[in-house]
């Protein structure tokens, strides 16, 4: 009796065990142990505050999205919310530059699934530091005909400051901004983006490197034409004995710019001042344009010129009346009267030889060679300073009575 019992427990505890397996083997088949992946996972950094307290920064971007490998029971991954699933990647284990590859671990999944590996980022760390920078910007202006460009402005700044990764500022050799217009007629002004060159003409950019300002306005003016006759501002008057023949200007004419509104009242343009007062000779002298605000000269046209003012000796008259016509040659015999026996000289001549003679520097006569006795007409003539010319007598003859 007894081992009849015992072979029915046997067999009843194998066939619950057989039940078992295949209960579970059931189970297997309605919810199965399975592997799902999940692309663009977004990750999220965390502790960016306390990195960048060390100092740090990032060098480049890390990926924003990732792909991930789970594995769990149907049911259990059924239960997951692919929006809820996000990778945190937690930069407080970096503590000092350089390169580091990082778990990112993943929130979001529900019991029973697990990841089958945890995604990585490699990230590369480095001290921030900042500079200041020379903006050399890159200008290509074409101006329409009749127009000229001047040299730009930039504003607020012609430099600004960058802060960013060590490794990455060092690189930086200057900034620069590109503006290449044509047929240019009036002033430009732009805002520009910045951009960062290393010294090889390569742009370097990151997200974390930092740019104030990051546009900057170019301002490059430009303005009509005009040619304008230059006029030398001569002061002063030469020695009371010279006189001004003539003032020449080389070049004659310059281009000038500015405002149309400034131009347009404008129809010569002066030199400095160039004094003259008591000249006896030739002036040459190089003079500058005369400055006006708002007005420049445009090249090739110098902003000197030359001027020479021409001086020269004045040619006068000047009349003297001689008391005491002289006689020449009077026959030894008879007596002799003039009528009259004054006279008029007109001179001519240079002025500072002019104004010295007086009336001992000149000698009237009449020449009374062959003059026989009677009543006769005769010429009247003078010896003259040298340096001047007999302009007229008056009278040109006079009476001789030869008694």
């Amino acid at each position: 009796m007894r081992s009849k019992l015992g072979r029915n427990f046997a067999l009843k505890l194998i066939s619950v065990i057989i039940a078992i397996i295949l209960w579970l083997i059931a189970i297997r088949e309605q919810n199965p142990e399975v592997t799902r992946n999940y692309d663009n996972v977004p990750v999220k950094i965390v502790n960016e505050d306390e990195f960048e307290e060390k100092g740090l920064t990032l060098v480049y971007d890390i990926p924003s999205e990732v792909n991930i490998s789970v594995r769990g029971r149907v049911r259990d991954l059924e239960k997951i919310n692919i929006e809820q699933l996000q990778g945190v990647l937690d930069l407080s284990k970096v503590s000092e530059p350089g390169e580091y590859r990082l778990l990112i671990d993943v929130n979001g999944l529900p019991s029973g699934v697990t990841l089958r590996r945890k995604p990585e980022a490699i990230i590369k760390a480095d001290y921030l530091v900042y500079k200041d920078v020379t903006i050399m910007p890159d200008i290509d202006i074409k101006e329409a005909k009749g127009y000229v460009a001047f040299s730009h402005t930039i504003k607020p700044t012609n430099t600004v400051e960058v802060t960013g990764p060590e490794s990455l500022i060092k690189r930086i050799s200057r900034a620069t901004v590109s503006l290449k217009l044509s047929e240019a007629s009036s002033t430009v002004e732009y805002s520009l983006p910045v951009l960062l060159m290393d010294d090889k003409g390569r742009t370097i950019e990151s997200k974390y490197i930092n740019i104030n300002p990051k546009y900057v306005t170019v301002v490059v003016p430009v303005y009509p034409t005009k040619v304008l006759p230059v006029k030398p501002n001569i002061a002063g008057a030469p020695n009371d004995n010279y006189e001004v023949v003539s003032v020449e200007v080389y070049p004659q004419e310059i281009t000038v710019s500015g405002e149309k509104s400034i131009l347009d009242k404008m129809d010569s343009i002066n030199t400095q001042v160039l004094d003259i007062e008591g000249a006896t000779a030739d002036i040459k002298q190089t003079l500058k344009v005369q400055k006006l605000e708002g007005v420049a000269i445009v090249p090739p046209s110098p902003s000197e010129v030359e001027v020479v003012v021409r001086i020269k000796e004045k040619i006068i008259q000047r009349n003297l009346t001689i008391d005491n016509i002289q006689m020449v040659n009077v026959p030894e015999a008879g007596d002799v009267e003039l009528e009259p026996t004054s006279a008029e000289v007109v001179l001519g001549g240079p002025a500072t030889i002019i104004n010295s003679i007086d009336q001992n520097s000149v000698k009237v006569y009449v020449d009374l060679a062959n003059v026989s006795r009677g009543e006769h007409r005769i010429k009247v003539m003078a010896d003259i300073p040298p340096g001047t010319e007999l302009i007229e007598i008056k009278p040109a003859e006079i009476t001789v009575n030869v008694k």
